[in-house]
């Protein structure tokens, strides 16, 4: 028995052998050369039962038959327990969410936020300077047209008249006196300009400071106005505030300009030359010959830069227009210059005390004087060089306000309170898109004067 025990173990592998070369013997029971399958070979039959199953593929794998939560792909195992068999995720609000660590990588997203910021407001300055400049250039000539009629209307003189003649006198006719100059302040209308080439036609501001170009096309000052003899010359924006002058490039020698003035005269003048000089070019403005009219026209070169300018110089056309004889406008500056004119009377001077009957009288002997006459009058009327202010007569206007800090300043700190109020109240109804819609409107208010202030700060390109 004992033997048999030890044995035992290796009745597997032997059994297993004997049935791979069908080497089993007999049964007891069985007689030789009878099996249960018929067979009448030696052994009986060695061919391995069906149940058989040695390394044990049959065997089907364990399912677990419970209707749990599956668990998470990317929660390790090594983790507990309680985690690995939890619920899913909730999203929690945003005002619920636990404030981030403040390191590198809140830095970098702080900093990546507030680039994207920028540069969406600068893409924002530069559709306000391209169109948004435009809208107020268009209110302003709307009311350069309503002063310009104005000021044409108030000034218009009647025709000549004359009276029916009686028995004993002959008819008189009355011819009208030319009528005086209109006196204008910087900004106010001084003509029309219409260059049907380019298809433009502006009213024209007197000054060329940047609040004067911002409403249109402006008259430098100092120089003849249109119609006279001289250098009449203006100055306009090229890519902002309407870009009057955009395509004055396209020009050609011998297009029309027509230019109307206060009196409702018009002067046609013909290009005659188009040519670049620098910023600092100040002689394309300056009279060089008192006996042509011209016409210059200045604006930036090139396009979007301030860097050179574009001048355009035409010529009065004599067999269309007259050369004007009388100013139509005058400065309120060049009003209270006076000139002296001499008299061609020959009189004593007189010498009057303020005694109501006595009159003392002084004569000089044997000699006469020519007594002045002061009277005022428009200092274009003198012939004498215009003065032009040298180096700076293209830059005029044309370089930062330092005035609208202030405003400027004020602007963004209203647009501060603004973004802090809409986050306020967002915060306290726990939902963003209210805060976004009720602080839409005012941000983009206040963001249009921010704009406009800044645009001040920064050199226009004419």
């Amino acid at each position: 028995m004992q033997l048999r025990r030890y044995l035992q173990p290796l009745r597997c592998p032997i059994l297993g052998l004997q049935r791979r070369y069908r080497l089993i013997p007999v049964a007891n029971d069985e007689t030789p050369g009878s099996s249960a399958t018929g067979s009448s070979s030696f052994g009986g039959d060695l061919s391995p039962p069906s149940d058989y199953d040695p390394f044990e593929i049959s065997r089907p794998i364990p399912r677990p038959t419970g209707t749990g939560p599956i668990e998470p792909l990317l929660i390790p195992h090594n983790k507990d327990e309680e985690i690995r068999h939890t619920a899913p995720l909730v999203k929690v609000p945003y005002w619920d969410r636990p404030k981030p660590k403040k390191d590198w990588y809140w830095f970098l997203g702080r900093l990546g936020t507030s680039l994207i910021v920028l540069g969406l407001l600068m893409f924002l300055f530069v559709g306000y300077q391209l169109w948004g400049t435009g809208i107020e250039e268009a209110q302003s000539q709307n009311s350069l047209e309503n002063r310009f009629t104005q000021i044409a209307v108030t000034t218009t003189s009647p025709p000549p008249t004359s009276n029916s003649p009686s028995v004993t006198e002959p008819p008189v006719t009355t011819t009208p006196t030319p009528p005086e100059p209109i006196v204008i302040k910087e900004g106010d209308p001084m003509a029309i300009i219409n260059l049907p080439t380019i298809g433009v036609s502006k009213y024209v501001v007197a000054g060329v400071e940047t609040a004067d170009l911002k409403k249109g096309p402006g008259h430098y000052p100092g120089t003849p106005f249109p119609g006279e003899l001289g250098n009449a010359s203006i100055a306009g924006h090229r890519t902002t505030y309407g870009e009057p002058f955009r395509h004055l490039d396209d020009l050609s020698i011998g297009d029309p300009i027509i230019i109307t003035d206060l009196m409702g005269r018009q002067f046609t003048y013909l290009v005659s030359n188009q040519q670049i000089v620098e910023a600092t070019d100040s002689w394309v403005v300056a009279t060089t010959d008192r006996t042509r009219a011209v016409l210059t026209l200045t604006t930036c070169h090139p396009e979007f830069s301030a860097k050179q300018r574009l001048i355009i110089s035409a010529e009065l056309d004599v067999t269309q227009s007259e050369i004007a004889t009388n100013p139509a406008a005058v400065y309120i500056d060049d009003v209270a210059k006076t000139v002296t004119l001499p008299s061609s009377e020959t009189v004593s001077t007189e010498t009057v005390t303020t005694e109501p009957v006595t009159t003392l009288v002084t004569e000089t002997p044997a000699t006469t004087t020519t007594p002045t006459t002061t009277s005022t009058i428009p200092e274009v009327l003198v012939d004498e060089p215009y003065e032009i202010e040298g180096a700076d007569a293209l830059s005029r206007g044309w370089f930062s306000d330092l005035s609208a800090i202030p405003q400027t300043l004020l602007w963004v700190f209203t647009e501060l309170l603004v973004v802090i109020g809409a986050w306020q109240l967002a915060k306290k109804n726990r939902n963003r898109i209210i805060g976004a819609v009720v602080g839409f409107v005012p941000f983009v208010v206040v963001l249009y004067f921010v704009f406009q202030n800044v645009n001040r700060l920064l050199p226009p390109n004419l």
